[in-house]
């Protein structure tokens, strides 16, 4: 049974940062995701009672249906055996064949589709004592739906790793189920015997047929080969392929070297066309035929003997503009221009002709190429004819080989479907193997099956309707749900007063009238979580705040701000709810004037704070009603008397107004150092939790975690075991102490319980 050790745990064990959603893979967001064994067993735990009923129920209703249908409807099955014998060996029907499992199994399925044939079971039911059956009479005259019946009614299959196929039948009446087996079953081996006989008688026909075709088949290729045979010769065409597919290959090498030869001719043209014949280089052969022209030879002498003149006239020292050696200057460059002219006539002749010869040898190249290539064409269809005449030729002679086999195969198949033909009259490929009986129990109610599997079934139905109620309660109940739904650590449970053994007036007076009671001690552990949880600086300033009105969000401030001063640390307590205040209702003796009085400037903070019963701890009230709520707790006024409260206290409490009904909450938390959601158990939603958490995200408040109010202490709650151990544990001496200077209500139920310790 779960305790409040649950929830302490879901504290402990928590690693999530005060304020912000689970991070991705942390314990946490895995509570989040989706729930664990931990949450199955809790559930179990709450709803066991719910679990329990659904289950009794469900299981008497399937007792109840058992017991109906066996007492009214129940079904009795009666079953055959019918054996399938493989083909024989030999002929002689002597030795049993051994086939592939596949086929075997295909076999069996073949037959026992048979069974199910509607024309044999029309049979079956148009016989006399079948028509006498109550089965057959129960549907009247509608013999089309008594067909119907009877066909879905018919189980027929094989058995595994045997010959035998099942058949059986589950009727009312266990007599009339033998009876119908054992018609259908004999109804259908005389058909199988039938139309094996039938079939026999085809199959001898379908070979003979068979066999007569191929022999005229193989008549025919015979004399097709022969009649080839003799216009060709097949070693001569063997030959004769040879040659033509060696001059096919002299002549693809001439074709080759003419086309390497043009490819020379044509290059050489191309470096010669269109390039001037005096930047062409010559050859030493054209140098001779150039240098041995007569004409060119006579003009080189008369430039040479020129050239000797004027080096004679020089050496007699004649000037250079002397008229002799001018008209010998002028008579050596003319005969020097011809030279020039006649070499460049030459070298020009001497082009066109080399042009003109390699045209010449390239056209004839082109014509042998062209003759070559009528020749290769000639010899590749010469030898595209032999070739086909061989192949045809050997195909024929394969034909004429697979024709010959297939006759002996056919032969070998006819003799043995002839023996098998004699045979099989006699015996048959279907037998009876067991026989159809009443039966000795009904095959419906299945008491095993029924009673077992609605036991099963009940148990399911009964946690998924307690899960369905779980996952569809959008109720906080837990701590648990606290943590998935609102994503918040949980820093504490506060179990429902009503539950309570203490004599406590109010949940607001738990820790002052009551200390010894298990609701002040859970709020010292919310005081100890909050302690442990974060530094004390970074929780200076504390907003109690809750979703909704009503989820104990003043008397969860009140009793923290009590903790705190019993703690030993100086605590100041402030009403910030202006719409409804609630802790001067309280603490009798506070004033009047409070927190909107100093936010307005009407007077200061040291006079309107009020002391209480206890010396640590005093209290801000909310003071009368300001018409602008909202703007006076953003003010400056309110930041400036947060941080003079923090310089003179240790801790300073604000009681907040619900943050999803009055958007004042939300203005204080962004001035306070961080901010504890108050949740109501089973009053409280999850989807009211989670957008209260997801506003303080928006203006980025640091949330710490949530309280759960008023938990029950219902079966599978969380205070249940506790109760019983807290109260168990203390001292039957213990008496609870009155308060030094108390309020009078507290006071004077302190008085009263003085002389009754065993009430606390």
């Amino acid at each position: 049974m779960s305790t409040v050790g649950d929830a302490r745990e879901v504290v402990l064990t928590s690693q999530l940062p005060p304020g912000l959603p689970a991070a991705p893979g942390s314990p946490e967001a895995a509570i989040a995701a989706g729930i664990g064994a931990g949450d199955v067993w809790r559930v179990i735990k709450q709803r066991k009672l719910l679990i329990a009923i659904t289950f009794c129920v469900l299981y008497m209703l399937v007792i109840g249906a058992t017991v109906l249908v066996y007492r009214y409807a129940p079904r009795y099955r009666s079953e055959a055996y019918i054996l399938l014998i493989p083909p024989a060996k030999d002929w002689a029907m002597t030795e049993q064949q051994i086939l592939p499992k596949d086929y075997i199994l295909h076999q069996l399925a073949t037959e026992a589709a048979r069974v199910r044939d509607p024309q044999l079971l029309m049979e079956v039911l148009a016989q006399p004592g079948i028509k006498a059956t109550s089965y057959y009479q129960w549907f009247g005259d509608d013999f089309e739906e008594c067909l119907s019946d009877f066909r879905k009614r018919i189980g027929a299959g094989p058995v595994r790793d045997t010959y035998l196929i099942k058949i059986g039948i589950s009727v009312k009446d266990k007599t009339e189920a033998t009876l119908l087996v054992n018609t259908l079953v004999q109804r259908y081996l005389a058909r199988s015997k039938s139309a094996l006989t039938d079939e026999g008688w085809e199959r001898l026909e379908a070979l003979k047929n068979r066999r007569a075709k191929v022999e005229k088949g193989l008549h025919d290729k015979r004399d097709q080969i022969a009649t080839a045979r003799a216009q060709r010769d097949m070693p001569a065409l063997e030959s004769d392929r040879a040659v033509q597919v060696e001059q096919i290959s002299m002549l693809s090498n001439t074709i080759s070297e003419l086309k390497t030869r043009d490819s020379d001719i044509a290059a050489q043209l191309e470096t010669i066309h269109g390039v001037d014949p005096r930047n062409l280089p010559l050859s030493a052969e054209m140098r001779v035929i150039i240098e041995s022209d007569p004409i060119l030879r006579y003009y080189r002498n008369q430039v040479e003997q020129f050239e000797i003149s004027i080096a004679v006239g020089k050496k007699n020292l004649m000037g250079e503009q002397h008229r002799s050696m001018q008209m010998l200057v002028d008579q050596r460059e003319a005969f020097f221009e011809k030279e020039v002219a006649r070499r460049e006539e030459l070298i020009q002749d001497l082009r066109g002709r080399q042009v003109e010869s390699l045209s010449q040898e390239r056209a004839r190249i082109r014509n042998m190429m062209t003759t070559i290539r009528e020749q290769l064409a000639e010899r590749e269809a010469i030898q595209k004819d032999l070739d086909q005449t061989i192949q045809l030729l050997a195909g024929w002679a394969k034909d004429e080989l697979m024709l010959q086999g297939e006759l002996e195969q056919v032969g070998r198949a006819l003799l043995e479907a002839e023996s098998r033909f004699g045979v099989t009259a006699k015996e048959g490929r279907l037998k009876l193997a067991i026989a159809p009986r009443d039966a000795t129990r009904p095959s419906r109610p299945n008491f095993i099956t029924w009673l077992g599997g609605g036991f099963v079934l009940a148990f399911l139905a009964s946690l998924g309707l307690a899960f369905l109620r779980e996952f569809t309660d959008q109720a906080l109940r837990t701590p648990i749900d606290v943590t998935r739904y609102g994503h918040l650590s949980v820093l504490g449970c506060i179990p429902l007063l009503d539950d309570e053994e203490a004599d406590i007036d109010e949940l607001e007076l738990a820790t002052r009238q009551a200390p010894q009671s298990l609701v002040a001690e859970a709020f010292r552990q919310v005081r100890a979580h909050m302690t442990f949880s974060g530094p004390h600086e970074s929780q200076r300033a504390l907003l109690i705040t809750s979703p909704r009105p009503d989820d104990g969000k003043t008397a969860v401030a009140v009793n923290l701000a009590v903790t705190f001063a019993q703690g030993n640390e100086r605590t100041l307590l402030i009403d910030c709810n202006f719409r409804r205040p609630g802790v001067r209702r309280t603490f009798a003796n506070t004033r009047s004037e409070g927190l909107s009085n100093v936010l307005v400037g009407h007077s200061r903070f040291e006079d309107v704070v009020s002391g209480t019963e206890l010396s640590k701890l005093d209290v801000l009230t909310s003071g009368p009603m300001p018409p602008n709520p909202a703007e006076l707790l953003g003010s400056p006024q309110m930041r400036e008397l947060l941080v003079d409260a923090k310089t003179k206290y240790d801790r300073v409490i604000l009681d907040g107004p619900p943050c999803l009904l009055i958007s004042d909450a939300l203005v204080i938390a962004t001035q306070t150092d961080a901010v504890v959601m108050v949740a109501r158990a089973v009053n409280g939603t999850k989807g009211t939790l989670k957008r209260a958490r997801e506003q303080f995200q928006r203006i980025n408040a640091r949330v710490i975690g949530a309280v759960l109010n008023g938990v029950e202490t219902r079966p599978g709650g969380y205070f249940r075991q506790q109760y019983r151990e807290f109260y168990d544990y203390m001292d039957e001496e213990v008496v609870l102490r009155e308060l030094p200077e108390g309020p009078p209500e507290i006071d004077a139920v302190d008085a009263l319980d003085q002389d009754k310790p065993d009430q606390t």
